[in-house]
């Protein structure tokens, strides 16, 4: 039997450098180590020592089982001691149990790459000696391999739920919930083990896994806030800052405290990072709404702002509006309607009754009365139905009615008279509720349903045409102030704002895009500064103090850009106000859902009490 097939001199460069000693794996797979430092020379020549050397001669040797080998070795007791080694049995390999060990302490030592390097030797030798049962391939995909220096696609997966679900819960699920999980199972490790190995390998993850690391906390922490108990210590729009600061504050300190405590180790260690968790977490807790109403702002300024460019899309001119309503109005003198003189006095009756009731009505007419202007429209409509009285055949025409109406209006738009106004209002409201009740016995002549259809459409119009061509007038008079056009309007539409007699008529979200001008974006009181009286003159005197003669000029040059820059902006907006205006139909400000709002709210206290461990 010749010794060449049994005996091969053949030796392995270093497997793995760790920082006590080096590794390497001979023809018969032992480990042999030798000093840190070794030579690749010096560890050739000790294998080739141990294990036989050059193939030099052929010697005869009996063995102890009386049979004849043919050995090729460099001398006769090299011969011989292979051939004890050969009848002897082959040397005991290191185990895959043994192999992992090692790498356990190579990978606790710091020297990962020579604990990965026999991690892989350890599962290839495993593999090569038994094909794995599919219960062995589910169990390692489910549970781990053991091995501490690598991830299988099961170990990457379960790290990232781990990770998540300590986001998501604060520490409640996680590496410690899944150690007891598995350690539960017969023939696994023990809990202390697979914790420390959970640990290993959620490291191992963090490493080689950075942005699914990353990602695993966020989409945690994301639906941690979006489930119920997510959306603890976030109050609704309708609450005070102080209550949501209050419920924010405790959350916080909830959220903070659990999450210490669960990520301390041994009770004196929980209990400090409770305390500590939960003290930092108040606190954080407190700011959280104040960032969260800047959230909201500048959301419901985003709806606010698409609201009014889709509502002033194609908006008709004021004299186009003008000329709608004339024709309007028109249409309902065509109407013909005559109305008849019992009909109308029982409705001023009706009226006088309410506002002797409902307000502080003064019937006396003339300046001496407390409520002039209402008074006046009384005796005009009096005077309409004594005169009808006198003449069987007499009706009202409708022309005469509304003229009446506009005679209250007078009543009503007199801000410095709280009775007069209410008088007034009460007057149109009474007529109004008239022409709608109108019926065929109340008429002479005409058509009750074409005025009915006509007259809302033409008063609707008419307001339109008139809240914009007040915008047109604050426009122009702005153009003329000493300040720049810019000033100018935002003084005329704060004008307007402020006069409950300019402002009367206008809807809420009319007066929302007027203050809007008024206010400004950030962006836009910096080009109004900059282009004012003020700030023109300043970067005159900055850019002299740096650049002499050159410099002003400049200065006054860069004035004078941000001065039109300003006005075309003021401008833009004005009109996109006037055209809001002209489309109508826009009564209030729509606002964007408090969702994100919470959202964030919800994740930076989440983030405050992660960030305090």
């Amino acid at each position: 039997m010749s010794m060449q097939s049994q005996i091969t001199q053949t030796t392995l460069p270093p497997v793995s450098t760790g920082q006590q000693q080096m590794i390497v794996e001979g023809p018969d797979g032992a480990l042999v180590e030798f000093p840190a430092g070794t030579d690749t020379a010096t560890m050739e020549r000790a294998m080739q020592e141990h294990y036989g050397a050059g193939q030099k001669k052929m010697f005869e040797v009996q063995g102890p089982d009386g049979k004849l080998y043919e050995v090729e070795a460099p001398d006769m007791g090299s011969a011989a001691q292979a051939v004890k080694d050969l009848t002897a049995g082959p040397r005991k390999a290191s185990t895959y149990e043994e192999i992992m060990a090692k790498s356990r302490e190579l990978y606790e030592s710091g020297d990962m790459y020579g604990a990965k390097r026999l991690a892989r030797i350890a599962i290839s030798r495993r593999d090569q000696a038994q094909e794995q049962s599919f219960g062995q391939k589910a169990k390692e995909f489910f549970l781990g391999d053991d091995d501490p220096t690598t991830q299988n696609t099961g170990e990457k997966i379960g790290s990232f739920l781990n990770k998540a679900g300590e986001a998501m819960t604060f520490g409640l699920i996680g590496d410690e919930a899944d150690a007891a999980v598995a350690a539960a199972i017969p023939g696994g490790m023990g809990y202390d083990e697979r914790l420390k190995q959970q640990r290993q390998q959620q490291e191992v993850f963090e490493r080689d896994n950075p942005g699914a690391a990353i990602a695993a906390d966020v989409a945690g922490g994301l639906t941690g806030a979006m489930l119920p108990f997510g959306a603890i210590g976030t109050l609704g729009r309708g609450a005070s800052l102080g209550a949501r600061v209050g419920a924010s504050a405790g959350a916080g300190a909830g959220m903070g405290a659990t999450y210490g405590f669960m990520e301390g180790e041994g009770a004196k260690d929980r209990g400090m990072g409770a305390l500590t968790g939960g003290a930092i977490g108040g606190v954080a807790g407190a700011v959280v709404p104040a960032v969260g109403a800047t959230v909201q702002r500048g959301l419901d300024g985003r709806a606010a702002r698409k609201a009014i460019h889709q509502a002033a899309k194609n908006a008709p001119t004021t004299e186009a509006l003008r000329a709608q309503a004339k024709q309007a109005y028109q249409a309902v003198d065509d109407a013909g309607l005559q109305i008849k003189p019992e009909s109308f006095e029982k409705t001023r009756q009706r009226i006088t009754q309410m506002l002797r009731d409902n307000t502080g009505f003064d019937e006396l007419p003339g300046p001496g009365s407390l409520t002039p202007h209402a008074a006046r429209a009384s005796q005009v409509m009096q005077e309409a139905s004594q005169q009808m009285a006198q003449e069987p055949t007499a009706a009202l025409p409708f022309k005469a009615l509304d003229q009446m109406r506009r005679q209250a209006g007078a009543a009503a738009g007199n801000f410095t008279n709280k009775a007069d106004q209410r008088a007034g209002m009460e007057i149109i409201n009474g007529l109004d509720d008239f022409v709608q009740r109108l019926g065929p016995d109340d008429v002479a002549a005409g058509d009750v349903k074409v005025l009915q259809d006509a007259l809302p459409k033409a008063r609707e119009l008419w307001s339109r045409m008139s809240r914009s061509e007040t915008i047109d007038n604050a426009m122009e008079a702005g153009e003329n102030y000493l300040s720049g056009g810019s000033s100018g309007i935002r003084n005329q539409f704060a004008r307007i704002l402020r006069s409950p007699k300019l402002s009367k008529g206008f809807t809420e979200a009319e007066k929302a895009a007027m203050r809007r001008v008024v206010n400004g974006s950030t962006s836009e009181r910096l080009l109004n500064l900059l282009g004012g009286g003020l700030g023109q003159l300043g970067q005159i005197g900055v850019g002299a103090g740096v650049g002499g003669v050159p410099g002003a000029a400049l200065g006054a040059m860069t004035g004078a850009v941000a001065r039109k820059g300003s006005e075309a902006v003021s401008r833009k907006n004005a009109e996109l106000v006037r055209a809001l205006i002209a489309n109508g139909g826009l009564e209030t400000l729509p606002t964007a859902s408090d969702g994100p709002r919470k959202l964030v709210e919800s994740m930076l206290r989440r983030g405050a009490a992660e960030a305090g461990q």
